[in-house]
């Protein structure tokens, strides 16, 4: 039985800045302004509702965890 290769939070964030065609390596990014947060926000709860239409459970996984990732660098930035 083949292992399910562990889906790490660093690889996310590379999966999601190769998604939007961005070149800088997610490490070397600087804080994201309250827009940009909240265009992610947007863009995974189109993606998450997406996956949920598709029924695919490993995409609806990774989105929400992006979701809720971004949910709380945005509480952190306002706060």
């Amino acid at each position: 039985m083949k292992k399910k290769q562990k889906n790490t939070l660093q690889s996310q964030r590379d999966f999601y800045a190769a998604l939007m065609d961005d070149e800088t390596p997610c490490c070397a990014i600087e804080e994201s302004t309250i827009e940009e947060l909240d265009e992610a926000i947007a863009d995974c709860i189109a993606m998450l509702q997406y996956s949920i239409d598709q029924n695919d459970k490993s995409e609806i996984s990774y989105w929400r965890k992006l979701l809720q990732e971004n949910k709380v660098q945005r509480r952190m930035l306002v706060a």
